[in-house]
This record gives structure tokens, sequence and C-alpha cells, in this order.
């Protein structure tokens, strides 16, 4: 019995019926091809098993088809699974895109990044770079942008709206604003904000989480005392934080956190602290936060992921287009 091959371009173009070269336009330029064509096409592609040779698609495209994404250095396990997530998100875009997702270790600092970035796209290794962990202080897209480098960042650009780039991220302002709402819906009134250091200072993700919670207060009637306190993200540190103000005269009846690292010291000061326990709410929707019994915001990481690869690849096929950026709305999930 005769084994029949890998399937080809030739054989997959014998299948649905069409040339060699609208296969090619297919998988390369599917605006030129009619949408019925193109759909047998990739039925044809499907159920052949058929995969594009990459290194042909690289001579005859001139690129890499590959996207470079930081691997960043973890404080802690729980932070740690968002970006699991959106580096799995990526990946998974990136494959539907004919794509490859290229990690490159976090440098010791932002001018020995950007020397690694211009060394991936330059020597052909990677034709773009997604950017995460953005700042006000990030040099990075600007240096990007005057070396004409595609790329598309995991967070906005906080304090350089004048200096547009591609962006996606979560809005953590609605994020917190639904933690608050659920509280009052359960009878909360004394509802504290655990943050980050540094929070307000200048515009960043943590400041964007604790302007929700506090417009979420202010709209409420709340928010003319309003009890703030903050915390480095490790659990021990948010922890002693919080069990000096359970035992203070500001105790609170049920307090926000910015990330599901700080719910969980939150959480365990309750346990210690005598007394009527404060109802938590963390961020992220890790599987800690559930283990916990905690609500707990979700960020769409995975949409988050393909809406970044949608807005790069858009630049590839349009390199002159306006920058633009989104903004994704997460979700409450609570305590089953």
């Amino acid at each position: 019995m005769a084994v029949s091959g890998p399937a080809t371009l030739d054989s997959v173009a014998a299948r649905a019926g069409v040339s060699r070269q609208t296969v090619s336009n297919v998988l390369r330029h599917p605006d030129r091809v009619a949408e019925a064509t193109r759909q047998r096409v990739l039925d044809a592609i499907r159920e052949s098993g058929y995969r594009p040779s990459l290194p042909a698609r690289q001579l005859a495209t001139r690129r890499a088809h590959a996207i470079a994404v930081r691997a960043e250095r973890q404080q802690d396990g729980i932070s740690g699974l968002v970006l699991d997530a959106f580096y799995h998100g990526l990946a998974e875009a990136g494959q539907d895109n004919g794509l490859r997702v290229l990690l490159y270790p976090q440098p010791v600092d932002e001018a020995a990044e950007v020397a690694t970035i211009d060394e991936l796209v330059h020597t052909g290794a990677a034709d773009a770079v997604v950017l995460t962990a953005t700042s006000a202080d990030d040099e990075r897209p600007a240096h990007l942008r005057e070396r004409g480098t595609t790329f598309c960042a995991f967070g906005r650009p906080w304090g350089h709206e004048d200096e547009p780039h591609d962006w996606v991220d979560v809005d953590g302002s609605v994020g917190t604003g639904l933690a608050v709402d659920h509280l009052l819906a359960l009878g909360h009134r004394r509802i504290a904000y655990l943050g980050w250091p540094g929070d307000g200072d200048q515009p960043s993700t943590g400041t964007d989480r604790r302007g929700g919670w506090l417009r979420a207060l202010e709209a409420a009637g709340l928010g003319g005392a309003v009890i703030d306190v903050r915390s480095t993200n490790d659990s021990a540190a948010a922890q002693a934080v919080v069990a000096g103000l359970l035992t203070g005269p500001d105790a609170p009846d049920a307090i926000v956190c910015a990330s599901d690292t700080l719910a969980l010291g939150a959480h365990r000061a309750a346990l210690a602290t005598p007394g009527d326990p404060p109802t938590i709410v963390g961020f992220d929707a890790t599987p800690v936060a559930a283990a916990l019994g905690l609500a707990s915001v979700a960020q769409p990481i995975d949409e988050v992921a393909h809406l970044c690869i949608d807005l790069l690849t858009s630049r590839f096929e349009t390199p002159d287009r306006p920058a633009r950026g989104l903004l994704v709305r997460p979700v409450l999930h609570l305590p089953t």
C-alpha cells in the first residue's frame, strides 16, 4: 500500500481545485481571494494537514515571522501567573497568524534591553516586539520609534500620550470600581484600598487601579474619609501592613487590593486578627484567590494577547497607519 507524503502547496491546490498561486495568495494575501475560494482553500489546508515551510516563507517575505517578548523576572509566583497566561495567549494567537513567539531574558536595565531588541530585529531574528511592564519612566517606546522598529505594548504609554504607539491594556479603574460596587452591595461602607508604593504620584497601573476605587467611593458619597494603605507586592509585607490597619482606629470592613499577592497578605492578617474579618477583594483572579474564596478582578489576558497580535499583523500590512490604543474591560470573579 502506497503511503502518501506530506501535503504540499501543489497537493492543496489540487484538493481545492485552484491554482498553486491561489493557495499562495490565501496564505500571504487573503484579501486578493474571493471569500468562497478562500474558504475552500482553507478547508483543503485543514483537511490535508498542510504546514507552510517556515524557511520558504522567510525567503519569500524577507521576514522572520517571529515576535519577540521579554521573559520577566518574577518576585512571586502569583503575579507570574498573569504573564504566563499572556505568553500562552501570544503563542496561540501568533500560531493562528503564522508567527512564532521568541522570548528573550530580562536584561539588567533598559539600555541593555533596547540593545537586545535592536540585535533581534536588525539581524532578522524577529520582526517585531511586544513590550510589557510599561511605566511613565519607560524609554523603550521612544527608542523603538526612533529605530523604526515595529512594536506593540501590553500597557499604556503612561504620561506619554502625545507620543503614540500601538498598545493594549486592561482598564484597571473599571476593575476596582466593580470591586467597590460589589462590596457596597454587600453593605460595606468602610472600604479601604491596599495598593503599591507610589500609587497616585504619577500615571501607572497602580494609580489607575487606585483611581477606580476612589471614584467609586466618591460616587457612593463615601469619599470624605478614605482609608488608603500601601505595601510592596509581597504577601508578608502586605500582611504586616494590614495587621496594623485592623488593630488601629480606622479598621475597615472591606479591603480592595491592587493584586492577589496583596490580597493573600490581607487575608492572612484578617485571619489572625480578633473580631469580624473584613471582606477582601483581589485583582487578577488567580487560582490563589479562588482557593482562598476571595472575589477578584479578572483581566481578560487571552483577549489582550490576541489584540496585541492583531495590532502587529495590521502594522505589517499597513506600516503607516495611525497608532491605536485598545482598552479592555475586566470582570469581577466571585467566589463559588
